[in-house]
């Protein structure tokens, strides 16, 4: 094992000489207020908000402790990442030598676990902190747990499985399955069943339950759940399908690894189905045979349990897969290949010793492959340019890629370069992005002495702006006359940004609050509107009728007291009311 954490310190020592990139680092570490901040109020905001919409209060902590002690030195955030590495890593083997009891089984799937390229983006990049801490919780809640199954008596090890799990949930919210694994585990140890085999599991699924409404609320709160239909079963069943095959695609082959996997590139190919058909075909033959059955399902539902929070079938963010969905699920496949390689090796090669030796040599090898398609990736997450080169390399028309590379161009003051990717988007993205570059554009030009480009760049935006403007518009008018005021208001909103003083506009977004039945913010909107023109009797006439159908009707007789006397008609209905109301 110490042979093992030795070639894994060489495998990913690259790391420890990259800097930061820019996505999402810039949000968790180098422009983020909050780890600045070590007091009792900086720790009370990580304590009680969500960070990139999320609630990961432990994986702010260390990021706040790391910032005292190396301020934004990435070498310091990388080495910890590293470290953070080697204990899973021992904490595999010790889990799987636990439930196998099999030195041979623990170390093959811990160097499996320590070496493949897959789990690079989880090491080497400072923002997947979060993936490296809970499930470092993860896996000693495990080990606790099997601790506890030995004594069958509530004691120190529950409680230390419980606490590590909460810790775990507080490092990210993925961890919520643990207490289906649980179960899993009991199968796998032939755990007795008994009304203590669910009963034991109530307060992790109680645990599991609330931290997954917190992490809904975050993601939605950030708007990271996709505008798509939650009921579209058949989709999100391709989808799922689709996510279980690339991994294990990328396990069994780790070429083509990439921090992005564009949509356009998500597709079914034979290329793709090969191995992991051979891979099921394979299970299913021994399964089918009788070998060792319970291990076959343990493996695979780890695997496939692990993966359940990012399946999309609640469809969070735009990536459909990622190398960092596989940093746990990947114990499960791993543990699967240790067992058929020492079983193979101690059975089948026993009478060949020169057989079994070469075996041993093809282990090593692969072992060594590992290592260098690690050392490589590493070298991808050098910085920003190396990282979006790499994924343009395998995807060019990755759009974001682009943008991403283009922005980090912008900050190396590398003009020429930072408009040419900023071009190359124009072509490809809708007009909202191409609102935004074109902006980019003019700001560049401006900087390189081109202020001809930079006034036609500019010309391109007011005209952007204006088509926008009627889509908005005219979309918003459709949605209300449906009923839709809800999406007529976001339209509407979308609208006043491009067109912030356009007193017409803002007054169809009260009339639309009132028709939604938001009568706070149809009177907030109103009373600002009369501050900018507190002659107008439309606005009067309409702050009145907010009044009226709120049953505040003294305030509803002013405003309509104001309107007539500004000579504005008002609204027949407000007129008849006021009317008998005197009367």
């Amino acid at each position: 094992m110490a042979l093992v954490l030795l070639l894994t310190c060489a495998a990913f020592a690259p790391c420890l000489s990259n800097g930061f990139v820019n996505w999402d680092d810039n949000l968790y570490v180098t422009d983020n207020p909050v780890i600045r901040n070590f007091s009792f109020q900086g720790l009370k905001q990580i304590l009680t908000s969500f960070s990139v919409g999320n609630y990961q209060p432990v994986t702010l902590l260390s990021y706040l402790f790391e910032f005292r002690i190396f301020s934004l030195n990435p070498f310091g955030y990388h080495l910890v990442s590293l470290i953070l590495h080697l204990i899973n890593c021992l904490l595999v083997f010790w889990l799987v030598y636990l439930f196998s009891r099999r030195v041979p089984v623990a170390l093959a799937t811990a160097a499996l676990f320590a070496l493949h390229p897959l789990h690079v983006e989880s090491v080497a990049w400072v923002s997947q902190r979060k993936d490296l801490l809970y499930v470092l919780f993860f896996l000693a809640s495990l080990i606790a747990y099997l601790y506890y199954l030995r004594t069958r008596r509530i004691g120190k090890f529950y409680y230390f499985a419980l606490i590590l799990f909460f810790v775990s949930l507080l490092s990210k919210a993925m961890a919520i399955i643990l207490p289906i694994i649980l179960l899993c585990l009991d199968d796998l140890t032939k755990r007795i069943p008994d009304k203590n085999r669910f009963k034991d599991k109530i307060p992790f699924f109680i645990l599991s339950f609330i931290f997954g409404v917190v992490a809904l609320i975050g993601q939605y709160s950030s708007r990271a759940i996709r505008g798509e239909s939650l009921i579209n079963i058949w989709a999100k069943f391709v989808n799922a399908v689709y996510s279980i095959i690339f991994y294990l695609d990328k396990i069994l082959m780790p070429v083509k690894l990439s921090c992005l996997y564009p949509r356009t590139e998500s597709r079914f190919s034979p290329a793709l189905l090969i191995l992991p058909v051979i891979y099921i075909a394979f299970c299913l033959g021994l399964y089918l045979l009788n070998k060792g059955r319970k291990k076959i399902v343990f493996a695979n539902a780890f695997f496939l349990i692990s993966l359940l929070p990012v399946l999309q079938f609640v469809p969070l963010g735009e990536a459909i897969v990622a190398d960092r969905y596989m940093y746990l699920a990947s114990i499960g496949i791993f543990y699967f290949i240790a067992e058929c390689l020492v079983w193979l090796y101690q059975n089948k090669l026993k009478p060949a010793r020169l057989i079994r030796v070469i075996f041993l040599v093809s282990f090593i090898c692969l072992s060594m492959i590992l290592v260098l398609l690690t050392r490589q990736r590493c070298l991808a997450w050098k910085n920003s340019v190396t990282l979006w080169n790499d994924v343009l390399d395998k995807y060019p028309r990755a759009a974001m890629a682009y943008y991403n590379r283009a922005v980090a161009y912008n900050s190396m003051k590398d003009y020429p370069r930072a408009i040419a990717d900023f071009n190359r988007l124009t072509g490809v993205v809708s007009d909202i992005d191409r609102r935004m570059i074109y902006l980019y554009l003019v700001n560049l030009y401006r900087s390189t002495g081109q202020n001809n480009l930079a006034a036609e760049a500019y010309n391109k935006v007011k005209k952007i702006d204006a088509e926008l403007f009627r889509q908005y518009v005219e979309s918003a008018g459709r949605y209300r006359e449906a009923g839709n005021n809800n999406q007529a208001i976001i339209l509407y909103k979308q609208a006043l940004e491009l067109d912030p003083g356009n007193l017409a506009l803002r007054n169809d977004l009260g009339i639309t609050y009132i028709y939604a039945g938001e009568f706070g913010e149809a009177a907030a909107l109103f009373k600002k509107l009369l501050e900018d023109e507190p002659d107008s009797g439309l606005f009067y006439n309409n702050l009145a009728l907010v009044y009226y159908y709120e049953k505040k009707y003294a305030l509803a007789i002013e405003y309509c007291d104001r309107a007539l006397n500004s000579g504005y008609p008002v609204s027949p209905r407000l007129l008849s009311w006021l009317k008998s109301y005197r009367r």
